[in-house]
């Protein structure tokens, strides 16, 4: 069933960051970002950070970017579910240890940004375009306690001492507080933003962005307030099996047709405001992924039937193991069948963020970013965050911060970069402190080497 692979498959992977990877710049910041970027940068941050771009063109091939961090986990609860995970043997009060630490909000967030090309050209008087193709995967995993049992624990877990042998329980009820989303988009951005105030110490900028998807994967499973929504939808190019559906005439089934062959589309539109006072201080405000999601294809819908668990403690042992036990009687529960049509939210959030330049060598900014909706890879809680840029010589950039929220545990990010007024590289961290801290670890990167620019830069 793909609810518990989904979910083990990201534990394995890890837990990535729900803030921008695919720039190394904003990565070194820890995501803060709406008064830095400028050119292409500003696609699904602010377009109208377009009308200030400081190069006539500006151009990028293959920026990527990576990450893993849980707030679940320390090292030690990591080795030994990397043991459960392997079948060893862990002692109960281990299993036990486990199922506390997965009992979480944020037991995994996802976030894997690759910006496969990126242009914006500059025009004066007219205003700033820029046009974008980039494969975003995004995710988050919680689980409530006796799902976090069941999984550990099996016939061990408390639910076995509050449900009666062969009462059906159902989802709703048992695992409240559970979700796990995730979702692969291929996202195609093309935005605008100029100039609208023009004075002496004050300009104001304004844009629009728009992005048409290609939906390559969906999943949902959630139990929150009593309501349990189950579904998925898969691209040919993952290759799922879906033969027991083939057969059903509700079924649209697709098959490979492209590189992608994708299973849903969508569009969404971005509109943001910036200002300038005086040439140093910059305030940023922009709302982004305004829209909606249709899939339609490789469609699967699950009922929330209830189930039961098993009667004596002999039939709990015919399992290998707790997973396939928790697996089985999840499956039992949740009865998935074809359906035509499924509409989803896009991850609408609002941007916020006001910055100063220190001269020419220092650039400062604070970002809010606030979830406005719980569609499939929106960020679980409010974002902020302090970023800094620093020249120390020429050529040669620095990046720091401090960042929190979004799931995610007080980050100290960093990032090195090579800037000339043609070329840039740059190599940066989400959390430089990740690898080495006993609770929360993980680690995280952002790198881009094609980075270009035409066109002489203009002073801001």
């Amino acid at each position: 069933m793909l609810l518990l692979v989904a979910a083990f498959l990201a534990a394995e992977a890890g837990a990535f960051a729900q803030t921008e990877l695919s720039s190394f710049s904003v990565a070194g910041r820890g995501g803060v970002m709406n008064t830095f970027v400028t050119d292409y940068q500003a696609l699904g941050v602010n377009p109208a950070n377009l009308g200030r771009n400081t190069s006539i063109v500006s151009f990028s091939l293959a920026e990527f970017g990576a990450g893993a961090s849980s707030q679940a986990l320390t090292k030690d609860t990591f080795r030994k579910f990397a043991n459960f995970s392997e079948s060893q043997d862990l002692s109960t009060q281990d299993k036990i240890e486990l199922a506390k630490a997965f009992t979480s909000n944020n037991v995994l967030n996802a976030n894997a940004d690759i910006n496969t090309f990126a242009i914006s050209v500059n025009l004066p008087k007219i205003g700033g375009f820029a046009f974008s193709n980039r494969q975003r995967v995004l995710g988050h995993v919680g689980f409530n306690k006796n799902f976090s049992e069941l999984i550990f624990l099996g016939d061990q877990a408390s639910i076995y001492d509050e449900v009666k042998p062969r009462q059906t329980v159902y989802v709703s009820e048992i695992f409240d507080g559970t979700e796990m989303k995730a979702s692969w988009v291929n996202e195609w951005n093309l935005a605008y933003g100029r100039k609208v105030i023009d004075l002496p110490l004050f300009n104001v900028y304004a844009g629009v962005g728009y992005k048409y998807l290609q939906g390559l994967a969906l999943f949902e499973f959630s139990s929150i307030d009593g309501e349990v929504k189950a579904y998925n939808a898969s691209s040919p190019v993952l290759n799922i099996d879906y033969q027991e559906y083939i057969n059903n005439p509700n079924f649209n089934y697709k098959t490979a047709d492209g590189l992608l062959s994708p299973v849903g589309r969508g569009h969404g539109v971005d509109v943001g405001l910036s200002a300038e006072i005086a040439k140093i201080v910059k305030v940023s405000a922009s709302v982004t992924d305004i829209g909606k999601m249709t899939w339609t294809e490789n469609l699967l819908q699950g009922q929330d039937n209830g189930f039961e668990l098993p009667e004596t403690e002999e039939e709990a042992e015919d399992y290998e193991s707790t997973i396939e036990l928790a697996e089985t009687i999840i499956d039992s529960a949740l009865v998935f069948s074809p359906i035509s049509e499924l509409r989803t939210d896009l991850p609408t959030r609002l941007r916020t963020g006001v910055g100063i330049k220190l001269g020419n060598k220092v650039q400062v900014g604070v970002d809010y970013v606030k979830p406005l909706n719980k569609a499939p890879g929106n960020i679980t809680q409010d974002f902020i965050g302090l970023g800094v840029d620093v020249m120390p010589i020429p050529f040669f950039r620095l990046s720091s911060g401090v960042t929190s929220g979004a799931g995610d545990k007080v980050n100290l990010p960093f990032g090195i970069a090579i800037v000339t007024p043609f070329y840039e590289f740059g190599i940066s961290t989400r959390d430089v402190t990740a690898p080495f801290t006993k609770n929360n670890p993980g680690a995280s990167f952002a790198m881009g080497f094609l980075r270009f620019k035409i066109g002489k830069p203009q002073v801001l």
